[in-house]
């Protein structure tokens, strides 16, 4: 192997000589690619990659199985295609997308993938399925005539050509249509097995025929230009960051050509990979190749792309046994974000820049305890079982002790404090010393030294020991005992720690204790020092203590800070917060402020187990458990492991997620991608999909979703990533939904999708407007009826008093105007005996006379007082009233009946009458007129105008309602509230009076004698 190290560093075959002949036979069986090529570094190394997290998705998280190709969309899907035809992913789901139904692709599987400049997924099918392209949510076939049994490759031209490969050959789609241009563009024979576009628009492909050859076409040239570069069957093409083109196959992987497409002389860079049948190689943000192998994992190339300038990287392959989810491996593709993706026969594997990486050389054993201090000089040192190890600035971890110790704290002045099981140790300016034997057996590695030079040590038996210019001193029992000792140096120099349920602190020669059952009633996990306050970690949340006070945030408000490990807070205004699920980090002043104000908020930086973070050692393992070197690095202890987070390194995804809504389900239908639909009529409920196409950490990704019209403000619909609606009514909606990715930035346009309910017969406006008429035809029944429940109960009072009336009339006929008359008749025969000279004869006459004028008249007041047996006409009664009265001829009298007269009802009329009556009658009495004018109108109601141009009615008689000792005006008006009328009395500027009485319709009109067949047309 060394002969062939040196033979293959050659720079040519001809200075090789004889050593060439006798080691060819040996090269060829290693792979080397041919002659001439110089020698990479021999070595592969199976090994992890702890620089990156890992995630993989198998059958047990849904994947499909022999995921062979994958593409990413603008829109930011992941596509697949797999044993069960074509897939996306969204980092969450896998989502079938099956070709439309009926179409002939369902009956083939997709084989190959590819997008285009413009953004369009162009996808292959086996068994003769041709190309079809996704467009509009849907795969549309392009009808490519007499296709190859599968075609698995494609690229795009500068002139916007698509070509596709398969075993057969390759076609050209150009001006909306395929072209079979291999014999015309000169294409050699073989199976093109890679294609690639370089950056100055070279179209490579690799074919194998036997052996692999490249072959190119230039941009402008019309036909293919065959090379004798040779590459290995199966070969895989990629571009670097350069521009240069790199080929990975058995021989090795090495750079092919450069920017300008001008090939280079054959260069093996990095070895084979043992067992290689296939290569898909892609680069990442950090020129680092990634390749694919067929048969045996993957490898990988840190600074790959650097390489040409001598700058060799070790080759890692990365298999099944590593977690790779299969040793057969498929595709690559570096996605928008920057991450990695492997297909493999047993599912997906991801592969991002971890945040949180674990120190190899620092891990323990499982069953380790780990101890960290930070020195003065802000260094760090950790004691593992691996040994103690010194952490200087931006320097990997250097072993200065082989064995482990029993607890490390950081001298106030510079170095460190160490003890064993019998000794304290001090290790200052890279020396270690032995300082003292301990007292007694030290076990439980907690301690720390005070300003005062006093360092204080826990014991065993939860006794408190410190070592001062007198030796060691062990505390008396004024001393409060704790069984787990968690004790600190604060930030002014002095000595805390927790007991079961106190806080106390030493300042000098004295103690001071502070109840903490006042403060927080839960377990206490952790005391640690800020840069000037002192921190309590609680189950139900953290206390700060501040110039004696305390403040505290409640995990019901903050639950992620209940249960803190440890703080450290830096000078750059940043507060670490280490808990069991990972690492938070805030900063400080918003710390204080939520401190101060229950209602402030506090945003954080998360790092957990996605980002590399482990769990946290076991809660009896007291001390500091993290630290910031100077660089900025925060190292925290993990169970069994030391990790760190580099600023430096951190990467922030400050891409917002496309968002996506996946599909819209209702009444067991489903619209996939929707846009707008409209639901059919009766819809009440449905589910809408959405995601976020943002593929770093998708577990992380935050929604916001609202309904426009049902919901008043943006709902947070947590981990889901369905909304699910109900009760709904018909009408236009718009569904809107906004994400943010893993590191917190917002898309907030998001994505909308507007639909429609259409309305059931029984919710549309047809409906609606004949509820309405049936609502308003109810309405209008009742208050007909209504109405003619007042008429008739007016009418009945009115019945009454007729009743009444005609009771009266015929008391007086029969009793009084009886009486009178006999007596009348008596006084007549008194007279008729008289003598006619007697003197009393003519006086008695004329008695006799006037009491037949008072029968008479009596007898016109009962006449009065019965109700005419039919209703007369009004205008003609008027006209009679008129003419009793005995007006001058030359006053003018005018009566004028407007509309269809109809007949009044007898008792109404006879109230009409009597108020138009004394109307009349003061006319003739009081207003000294020339001309009255009588206007009868018969229209829904009966009014009734009187109106002359005498002197008018006094103003005061009409406010007070008339004169005093008279009736006339309040009896016309207590006859018009009888027929709920209306009476105006009013005097007319120009001069005289006018008098209107109204009476509604169904009080002064007789009722309607309704017919059948006429109530019945009504109805209808």
């Amino acid at each position: 192997m060394d002969a062939l190290v040196a033979f293959v560093r050659m720079s040519s075959v001809r200075a090789a000589g004889r050593a060439f002949a006798l080691l060819l036979p040996l090269a060829i069986l290693l792979g080397a690619p041919h002659a001439g090529a110089q020698s990479a570094r021999d070595a592969v190394v199976q090994a992890a990659l702890p620089q990156f997290k890992h995630t993989r998705w198998t059958a047990d998280e849904g994947a499909p199985l022999a995921i062979t190709q994958i593409a990413q969309t603008p829109d930011g899907w992941l596509w697949l295609t797999t044993f069960n035809g074509l897939q996306r992913f969204d980092g969450v789901t896998f989502e079938t997308v099956a070709p439309p139904a009926g179409s002939p692709l369902e009956h083939y599987l997709a084989s190959g993938l590819y997008v285009s400049r413009s953004g369009e997924l162009w996808v292959g099918f086996s068994n003769n399925g041709g190309v079809a392209v996704y467009r509009n949510g849907r795969l549309q076939d392009t009808r490519m005539p007499s296709p190859g049994a599968a075609v698995t490759g494609f690229a795009e031209t500068p002139d916007g050509a698509i070509w596709a490969a398969s075993q057969e050959g390759m076609r050209r789609y150009f001006g909306g249509r395929w072209q079979d241009v291999s014999r015309q563009m000169g294409v050699p024979q073989g199976s093109v097995t890679s294609m690639k576009v370089g950056a100055d628009g070279t179209f490579w492909i690799a074919i194998t025929k036997g052996a692999g050859r490249l072959a190119r076409l230039r941009p402008g040239a019309s036909r293919f230009e065959a090379l004798s570069y040779e590459v290995g069957p199966r070969a895989g093409l990629t571009e670097d960051r350069h521009g240069r083109l790199w080929v990975a196959d058995k021989f090795g992987t090495r750079i092919a050509a450069d920017r300008n497409g001008q090939l280079l002389p054959a260069q093996v860079l990095y070895p084979p990979i043992a067992g290689l049948s296939r290569a898909k190689p892609t680069f990442d943000d950090s020129g680092a190749l990634w390749s694919t192998t067929s048969s045996s994992g993957i490898f990988y190339i840190r600074n790959a792309a650097e390489a040409a300038g001598g700058k060799n990287s070790e080759v890692v392959r990365y298999g099944l046994s590593d977690g790779l989810t299969s040793n057969i491996s498929h595709g690559s593709l570096r996605d928008r974000e920057g991450n990695i993706w492997i297909t493999t026969d047993e599912g997906l594997d991801q592969f991002r820049i971890a945040s949180a990486l674990v120190e190899p050389a620092l891990s323990g054993g499982t069953y380790s305890n780990i101890w960290m201090a930070r020195a003065a000089d802000k260094s760090i040192y950790i004691s593992s079982s691996a040994g103690v190890f010194h952490i200087a600035s931006g320097q990997a971890p250097r072993r200065i002790l082989d064995y482990h110790l029993d607890g490390l704290c950081a001298a106030y002045d510079e170095g460190i404090w160490a003890v064993n099981a019998t000794d304290l140790l001090r290790y200052s300016r890279g020396r270690w010393s032995r300082v003292q034997a301990l007292l007694r057996e030290k076990r439980t590695g907690d301690c720390t030294e005070d300003r005062h030079g006093r360092l204080w040590l826990t014991m065993p038996d939860g006794t408190l020991s410190w070592r001062d210019a007198n030796g060691w001193q062990v505390a008396g029992p004024q001393i409060r005992k704790s069984l787990w000792w968690e004790i600190i140096t604060t930030p002014a120099g002095d000595v805390a720690f927790k007991t079961k349920d106190e806080f106390v602190q030493i300042r000098g020669n004295r103690q001071f204790v502070t109840k903490l059952a006042a403060q927080d009633r839960g377990d206490y996990a952790m005391v640690a020092p800020g840069l000037a306050d002192v921190f309590i970690g609680t189950a139900t949340g953290l206390l700060r203590v501040r110039d004696g006070k305390f403040a505290r945030i409640d995990k019901g408000r903050v639950p992620w800070l209940a249960r803190v490990r440890w703080l450290v807070q830096t000078s750059g205004g940043q507060t670490w917060l280490l808990r069991r699920d990972g690492v938070s980090r805030v900063v400080t002043a918003d710390l204080d402020r939520a401190f101060d104000d229950p209602r402030a908020p506090l945003q954080r930086v998360f790092f957990g187990r996605q980002d590399g973070a482990g769990t946290t050692q076991n809660q009896g393992i007291t001390g500091p458990q993290a630290a910031i070197d100077d660089t900025g690095r925060y190292w925290f202890l993990t169970y069994g492991s030391v990790s760190f987070i580099d600023l430096a390194r951190l990467r922030r995804n400050a891409l917002p997620p496309p968002i996506v809504i996946r599909s819209l389900v209702s009444n067991g239908q489903t619209f996939r991608d929707p846009v707008r639909i409209v639901l059919r009529p009766g819809t009440r409920s449905l589910d809408i999909a959405f995601t976020a196409l943002s593929l770093t950490v998708p577990r992380r990704v935050q929604f916001r979703v609202r309904l426009e019209g049902v919901d008043d403000d943006w709902v947070d619909p947590g981990t889901r990533r369905t909304a699910s609606y109900s009760n709904l009514g018909p009408g236009s909606y718009r569904f809107h939904v906004i994400a943010a990715n893993n590191d917190g930035v917002w898309n907030s346009k998001g994505a909308t999708l507007d639909f429609e309910i259409r309305p059931t017969f029984f919710e549309g406006w047809p409906f609606r407007l004949l509820l309405g008429a049936a609502l308003a035809v109810v309405i209008w029944l009742a208050y007909s009826m209504r109405l003619r429940r007042v008429a008739n109960r007016i009418r009945s009072r009115m019945a009454e008093r007729m009743e009444e009336r005609e009771r009266i009339a015929r008391d007086l006929h029969d009793t009084l105007l009886q009486s009178v008359q006999a007596l009348t008749l008596r006084f007549q025969l008194v007279v008729d005996e008289l003598p006619v000279d007697e003197r009393a004869r003519p006086a008695l006459e004329a008695a006799i006379d006037r009491a037949d004028e008072v029968v008479a008249e009596g007898r016109d007041r009962v006449k009065d007082l019965r109700l005419p047996n039919e209703a007369g006409d009004i205008a003609q009664i008027m006209t009679e009233i008129v003419a009793q009265q005995g007006f001058d001829p030359a006053v003018a009298v005018s009566i004028e009946t407007v509309g269809i007269a109809r007949s009044l009802d007898p008792l109404a009329l006879d109230e009409i009458v009597r108020i138009a009556g004394e109307a009349v009658f003061n006319v003739r009495r009081h207003a000294r007129a020339t001309r009255i004018a009588i206007e009868i109108r018969f229209q829904s109601g009966f009014a009734i105008c009187i109106v002359d141009d005498g002197v008018g009615i006094a103003p005061a008689i009409i406010e007070q309602g008339g004169k005093d000792g008279h009736f006339g005006l309040p009896g016309m008006r207590e006859r018009a509230r009888k027929l709920d009328g209306d009476l105006l009395i009013r005097r007319i500027p120009e001069g005289g009076t006018q008098v209107v009485l109204t009476v509604p319709g169904r009080i002064a009109y007789q009722k309607r004698v309704w017919r059948w067949p006429s109530r019945w047309w009504w109805w209808a």
